[in-house]
């Protein structure tokens, strides 16, 4: 391969992505520790009358209710959740295959072998 001054472009660029994807890791697992608290709670008592009239609620967070067992903004956490589990799982394999060729290389060229 030929050098070019694109190698340190390019080095900069994945030094970059590599680093933005740390701090999404971060931002993901704040989101994580939240998401896991309101999957596993039965709900929370309401502000306020379904009415809006600012009234305070009267029913308490006993039993859940069909109406917290429905929630749409708690089932809406539960799928963003659960959907977020999926492609984190893609996500890793990519990772780890991008890695595997990065070190393959790098091994190749410090005068290792090669596997293959």
């Amino acid at each position: 391969m030929t050098y070019s001054p694109d190698h340190c472009t390019d080095a900069v660029k994945l030094q970059l992505l590599a680093d933005r994807l740390g701090a999404d890791l971060a931002e993901m697992m704040r989101l994580l520790n939240i998401c896991q608290e309101i999957q596993f709670m039965s709900g929370l008592r309401p502000d306020v009358d379904p009415d809006g009239t600012g009234r305070a609620a009267t029913r308490g967070p006993g039993r859940p209710t069909e109406d917290i067992a429905l929630n749409g903004a708690r089932l809406r956490v539960v799928n963003e959740f659960n959907t977020a589990t999926q492609h984190l799982a893609s996500v890793i394999a990519l990772v780890r295959g991008v890695t595997a060729a990065l070190d393959r290389a790098l091994s190749e060229w410090e005068g290792e072998p090669s596997a293959a």
